[in-house]
């Protein structure tokens, strides 16, 4: 980077308020820009295709249609932070899963540049059923309580979803920041849901950001979390869906179609069921929770807010009824969840790949000779 004399890495962890953060982030634009801040606009409100380009990660079903993401993604945000010599900010909480290498690989594309590393955490015992529901819209077969068990059983480890892992044991994480970037340069900041203006205004001091900038969007999209019914719901969807569609198609009509339809709507059903988590998973959460915090307290980074939560009793705890029917509002939501906006951000590849499919079909047709 040639002119950037300091950039503000917003590296997560997943689940602690990163969306808002990056709604009012990207509100605050025009904002940030006057008192000498620049918050790049690339695709969406963060910037996950130049932490994919980083970690190299594959986006979808890696023998379904999934894709590398390529280098070009990280070049095109150098290129919006290389055009203005003001204090950059980037966040994507997919930094998060960054191996060692590839951490030195982002430390020596920004070598020049003086940089600053600031986590939001929570404790891990509140962030099972959330991420559970992350990876179930990515197309995960399993119930919550056998995801539980592929993450539990042995810790560390998921033959389900390792990506849980690499992003949650949140000491290791932040000690291979504070190896790379220096733990001086590396900051925490514990949320509190029942205050989100405590986020914007921790990030805002920590950042050196005037008070009052950083605030939460007007125009935010609603994105609750599902209901277990619901979710029952998508998890039916994922065990019989077509083998031979691939991830374009789920991603269009079920993440953005399905997903989005009921997530968008501030109601839920009345009769539906919150996430209930068993007490052993809540006790295996708090154990590694625990080693977590004792870890990040020893590295001798900045904490702001309190990192020795232990209100865990808030959680639902206990096993949740099976879901035998969903109630008419919960389909007629899911059902007219795709428009042909959605289509808009359909791949180029799978854009060509049905057209060719089309007129394959329609040279055949013309072909057909008359009996």
């Amino acid at each position: 980077m040639r002119d950037v004399k300091k950039l503000i890495i917003h590296p997560g962890f997943h689940k602690t308020g990163t969306t808002a953060l990056q709604q009012a982030l990207s509100a605050s634009r025009p904002q940030l820009a006057e008192v000498n801040f620049n918050y790049p606009h690339t695709a969406g409100i963060a910037h996950h295709r130049a932490a994919w380009a980083i970690i190299e990660k594959t986006w979808g079903w890696k023998k379904r249609g999934g894709r590398t993401t390529k280098p070009i993604e990280w070049l095109k945000l150098e290129q919006k932070i290389n055009g203005s010599n003001k204090t950059a900010i980037i966040s994507s909480e997919f930094f998060s899963e960054a191996a060692p290498e590839q951490l030195r690989n982002l430390k020596s594309r920004i070598a020049k540049t003086d940089a600053q590393i600031i986590f939001t955490w929570r404790p891990l015992p509140f962030m099972l059923a959330s991420s559970y529901q992350q990876y179930l819209k990515y197309g995960i077969k399993a119930s919550y309580e056998e995801w539980l068990h592929s993450i539990f059983d042995n810790p560390g480890e998921s033959k389900l979803t390792p990506s849980f892992w690499k992003r949650n044991l949140h000491g290791d994480v932040i000690s291979e920041w504070c190896s790379t970037f220096g733990k001086q340069n590396v900051s925490l900041i514990a949320v509190e849901e029942a205050n989100p203006d405590y986020l914007f205004e921790s990030f805002s001091t920590l950042a050196n950001i005037p008070s009052g900038i950083i605030k939460e969007s007007r125009s935010k999209e609603v994105n609750r979390s599902l209901t277990f019914n619901e979710a029952a719901l998508l998890l039916e969807i994922n065990r019989n869906y077509p083998q031979e569609d691939d991830w374009d198609s789920y991603e269009i009509f079920i993440r953005k179609g399905y997903i989005k339809a009921l997530t968008s709507w501030e109601t839920t059903n009345p009769d539906d069921e919150k996430f209930m988590t068993p007490d052993w998973a809540i006790k295996k959460a708090i154990e590694i929770n625990t080693e977590n915090v004792s870890k990040i307290k020893s590295l001798g980074i900045r904490i702001v807010g309190d990192i020795n939560r232990r209100d865990f009793s808030q959680i639902p705890v206990g096993t949740n009824t099976p879901v035998t029917t969903i109630s008419i509002a919960t389909a007629a939501r899911a059902m007219i969840g795709v428009d042909m906006r959605s289509l808009k951000s359909m791949h180029g590849k799978a854009i060509s790949k049905e057209y060719f499919l089309r007129l394959r079909q329609i040279i055949k047709r013309k072909l057909r000779f008359p009996r």
